[in-house]
């Protein structure tokens, strides 16, 4: 029977880092995949950014308390990490304006592709939110803890959210 994540996590905190390549091996897709979209598909940045986050776990494996979600925290460091990395290298981790690429005029037909850049439109914001619950699974209470918000203010953004993708969907059908 495999140890679950809180369990590794409990070990990597008393000093057994070895329980921490497991963590990496189970984390290491859903968080690149993660910085992926942060870093709007720059794989390099984002596997330096996935490094930095599991050296963050390790130096800051003592913050970690037992029965919180490690999923959850492991997130919000590779948010923190991502966000830090805006700051030293100046770039603007978020920008509210994403231009929508030249789209196809197929007719009618749904694409994956029209659903991608119909959410790649959204402001980062929503994108965000729409990433965590849709593509990482997370509960409302835990996109809060990442983002650092309510979970009230997480609702408001997914319906916003959803709203907008709605909207952004028709105008690539219609183009």
């Amino acid at each position: 029977m495999t140890a679950t994540d809180e369990v590794l996590m409990e070990q990597v905190a008393r000093g057994h880092t070895a329980a921490l390549a497991e963590l990496y091996a189970r984390y290491k897709s859903p968080v690149l995949g993660f910085l992926m979209n942060r870093t709007r598909g720059d794989r390099a940045t984002a596997e330096d950014l996935l490094q930095s986050t599991f050296e963050r776990v390790l130096r800051y494996r003592a913050s970690w308390r037992p029965g919180q979600s490690f999923r959850t925290w492991l997130f919000t460091i590779a948010r923190n990490v991502w966000h830090d990395h805006g700051r030293i290298t100046g770039r603007l981790p978020l920008s509210n304006q994403v231009e929508v690429p030249e789209l196809s005029t197929e007719p009618e037909e749904e694409s994956p592709i029209d659903c991608r850049r119909a959410l790649a439109a959204l402001p980062d914001a929503y994108r965000e939110v729409v990433e965590l619950a849709w593509q990482r699974n997370m509960k409302y209470a835990d996109i809060a803890t990442v983002l650092g918000t309510t979970e009230a203010n997480v609702k408001v953004r997914m319906h916003r959210a959803c709203k907008k993708l709605r909207a952004n969907y028709h105008k690539t059908k219609r183009v």
